[in-house]
């Protein structure tokens, strides 16, 4: 298991993406909605059937 090396915004912004990249995927494997708000702020239901499918990365070593 890798260090978290919390000095680094990108391994810490990269980690925090991953995690709602996951929590999204759930939500649209469950069919369940999520919110987001758009530019002016106004809060947008997204039904599961819109989320996009997330596509898995490989790591290339």
């Amino acid at each position: 298991m890798n260090k978290l090396n919390f000095s680094d915004i990108n391994q810490i912004s990269q980690l925090f993406k991953q995690a709602v990249d996951k929590a999204i995927e759930n939500h649209r494997q469950k069919g369940e909605s999520i919110a987001i708000s758009d530019e002016q702020g106004n809060v947008k239901v997204i039904p599961a059937s819109e989320i996009p499918k997330l596509q898995q990365k490989q790591d290339i070593v």
